[in-house]
């Protein structure tokens, strides 16, 4: 007995489906093109770029709507969560705001300015969430996270300029970048992919209206660094949607159907925020960050091998405090040093810099180290487990010769 796939479009929808991709990347690549260079920029973004979306609109709207998960009398239920969530993410932006800070919106608030922004904005969600809908919902006919994930990363990569992802020149700012902007876009596009699955595409607009016209149309935005941003970014619509997924399974009496271990969204919750945290630590967001030791200049102290966990000094008040026999770790070249402060040298002209020498080393390190070169302080050290990085990394890698020992 033959088994009902859980996606199978047929050969029509296919069609569509492949004319809807079609049509959003071709609007993608137009926006990113040198069309400017021939027409009115400020008529090719709010009159010809909000025309396109909304032919795109009327388009999927005009052809067969595809079945939704969601039953019609738990619709109005679905809509208030919906809006519920969508004020929770802007209320806790904006509590963030009063830690980070709090800005002035770059975008323009006259009556006109207010109008453009939102057939700019509106227009391409409007446009963007009718082709979500229709792809989701011609491929998931049960819940589908392969084809949700897909569809999301999709969506997500569709979002950023192509300047914007040509502008990465080096891991720093790819981490970045994926922390503050590419996760976090995937997460608001996973949970509205959920979203138009259940009720179509009216959800989701509610969704990310409430978010975007937040960040267009407030006179007041949250100045956050780049790790709130990410950690609001990424918690809060994981949360939302497992919270949905719970509400929706309990309001049409399935929850009893779901395997009995299944792992609670506040597990799930605690799981992600530790993980997170844990690749943040490592690639040094926090003020203390891990580097391993390659060398024994600072024999017997630190050991080859040897995870170190530095403190950063952030400005000049942590160099100024640096005093003789402070272990710190600075920059010369490529290389990343740990060696024992002998001497603080104070130049009127040239500014404070330090003398150092490994304790291990016979002599000390031929060059001074300059404040702006120092990254922190070693705080604590722990043994051995570095060495795997170390067995990864190349001999070639490590070059030694400025390091006296």
């Amino acid at each position: 007995m033959e088994t009902t796939p859980k996606y199978s479009p047929t050969r029509i929808s296919s069609k569509r489906i492949t004319l809807l991709i079609i049509l959003l990347l071709s609007i993608y690549f137009l926006e990113n093109s040198r069309i400017t260079n021939y027409v009115d920029s400020y008529i090719f973004s709010y009159v010809i770029t909000p025309l396109l979306w909304v032919i795109v609109a009327i388009i999927v709207y005009k052809i067969p709507h595809m079945k939704t998960m969601g039953k019609l009398k738990h619709r109005s239920s679905l809509k208030f969560w919906t809006i519920y969530f969508g004020i929770i993410y802007v209320v806790i932006t904006l509590l963030a705001g009063l830690i980070d800070g709090l800005g002035k919106s770059p975008y323009s608030h006259t009556l006109k300015g207010i109008l453009m922004n939102i057939a700019f904005v509106g227009s391409a969600l409007v446009g963007r969430e009718f082709i979500r809908s229709y792809l989701v919902n011609s491929f998931a006919k049960k819940e589908s996270y392969f084809i949700f994930v897909l569809i999301s990363l999709f969506m997500t990569i569709t979002k950023f300029s192509i300047n914007r992802y040509l502008s990465i020149v080096n891991l720093k700012e790819l981490v970045q970048f994926l922390a503050e902007f590419m996760i976090p876009e995937f997460s608001h596009n996973f949970f509205a992919t959920y979203l138009v699955f259940l009720c179509g595409p009216i959800l989701s607009i509610i969704y990310l209206g409430i978010i975007e016209g937040f960040q267009w149309l407030s006179p007041v935005l949250p100045d956050l660094t780049w790790i709130t941003t990410a950690l609001i970014g990424i918690m809060c619509p994981i949360f939302f949607q497992m919270t949905m997924q719970s509400i929706y399974l309990n309001t049409t009496k399935q929850i009893k159907k779901r395997e009995q271990n299944d792992e609670s969204p506040v597990g799930w919750l605690f799981t992600s925020v530790i993980s997170i945290g844990i690749i943040w630590f490592a690639v040094g967001v926090f003020p203390i960050y891990p580097s391993v030791i390659a060398t024994g200049s600072m024999e017997p102290m630190i050991k080859p091998g040897d995870i170190i966990l530095v403190k950063k000094i952030m400005d000049m008040d942590g160099i100024n405090a640096l005093r003789e026999g402070d272990v710190i770790q600075f920059k010369r070249d490529s290389i990343l040093i740990s060696h024992r402060i002998i001497e603080v040298v104070d130049d009127d002209k040239e500014g404070i810099k330090f003398r150092t020498k490994g304790d291990n080393n016979s002599a000390v390190d031929s060059n001074l180290v300059e404040a702006q070169d120092v990254k922190g302080t070693i705080e604590y050290t722990i043994p051995k487990i570095g060495w795997p990085t170390l067995l990864i990394k190349s001999d070639k890698e490590i070059d030694l010769d400025d390091i006296v020992f």
